[in-house]
């Protein structure tokens, strides 16, 4: 099954490091320019809380006896705001595995074989440390493709040289609910941006405890066409995302003529809808079970 291919293995060996942008010269970034920048990264994002994208995808992951496999497959993707997001990915018009996030939690359906299965978890849960939870699971994913928000408090770290900016987020947080709260999990982003207007260019995704889980590399950067905004206004975003960690397990994603500003159907994030749909045969429900 997909999934089982997926979960193995809980990413812990390192990521190679860029050192030609490690090499530059750097310096203490000020206020100004941190102000700034989170002006562009947040208005990037209100501009893409409604949008939706299909394309390709390549997963490249150790099964369990250590072999490499390959699945290439189709991928949907809807974004229904700040917190809510969903993928599906199929073959052949046969769908292999479909996920969602609502704000608190967040579940993955594996539609791969013969009998749906379904996990859920909170988006705080440790499960988040292993396998497909830390490369799929959506609002991971979403901190990945760089769609996470800057703060107003400057990182401590801070940075700025030629070649654009560098910081790191302690707290992975991925918008807000209805009350107004950050909803967060575990994890620390370092970020790098080289062109504001684009936002992330690349994201390395660490553990409580600092240990590199994943990093993925943001390229092929253009324009989304967003419904009732002249041209001019389109915010900007990655059509190519490359997640990698250790001994060559990687993710590629690409996103062809993504829209925003369009409607999305609340269906896609309501859990008991697409248990309905999906008629999984086995569910695993750790929510306010895991340690946190």
């Amino acid at each position: 099954m997909v999934l089982a291919i997926l979960s193995v293995g809980i990413g812990c060996d390192s990521v190679a490091r860029t050192a030609s942008d490690d090499e530059v010269s750097m310096r203490r970034g000020s206020a100004s320019e941190w102000a700034e920048l989170v002006e562009f990264q947040n208005q990037r994002l209100g501009l893409l809380d409604f949008f939706t994208s299909a394309g390709t995808i390549t997963i490249d992951l150790r099964d369990e006896n250590d072999r490499m496999q390959r699945e290439q497959a189709d991928h949907r993707l809807w974004r229904g705001g700040a917190t809510k997001t969903a993928i599906k990915i199929s073959k052949l018009g046969s769908t292999l595995l479909s996920a969602a996030w609502n704000g608190p939690c967040w579940w993955i359906f594996d539609e791969s074989g013969d009998d749906v299965t379904l996990r859920i978890r909170d988006v705080s849960s440790s499960a988040t440390e292993a396998g497909v939870d830390r490369l799929l699971a959506p609002p991971i994913l979403m901190a990945m493709i760089g769609l996470t928000p800057f703060p107003d408090e400057v990182p401590e770290d801070f940075s700025t040289s030629s070649k654009g900016f560098r910081f790191t987020l302690g707290e992975v947080a991925l918008g807000f609910d209805g009350q107004d709260e950050s909803v967060t999990f575990p994890g620390r982003l370092e970020i790098r941006v080289r062109q504001p207007l684009n936002g992330p260019a690349s994201v390395q995704l660490l553990s409580d405890s600092g240990v590199e889980v994943a990093q993925s590399e943001l390229s092929k950067f253009n324009t989304v066409d967003r419904i009732g905004s002249p041209p001019g206004a389109w915010p900007r975003m990655p059509y190519r995302i490359e997640i990698r960690r250790g001994r060559g397990e990687r993710i590629v994603m690409s996103f062809d003529a993504p829209i925003a500003g369009g409607r999305i159907s609340e269906r896609l994030f309501d859990l008991e809808v697409q248990i309905a749909r999906s008629n999984p045969v086995r569910i695993d429900d750790a929510r306010g079970t895991e340690n946190k």
